[in-house]
């Protein structure tokens, strides 16, 4: 799967590919990339310094 991220809001995004959280990446305002995961992959987006890190009990 391949996907063009946009980050529109004003915090930065955690991108988490196919589980992998050691080599994970940030998108920063502003900053658009061209992510790829495996063909039945997953592709995790999780909001930092927003209102869903202090509520998210995953991390």
């Amino acid at each position: 799967m391949k996907i063009n991220l946009y980050n529109e809001g004003d915090n930065p995004i955690r991108v988490i590919i196919d589980g992998d959280t050691v080599n994970d990446s940030t998108l920063e305002p502003g900053e658009e990339r061209f992510i790829e995961s495996r063909d039945a992959g997953v592709i995790e987006l999780r909001e930092l310094d927003g209102p869903q890190a202090a509520t998210d009990p995953s991390d």
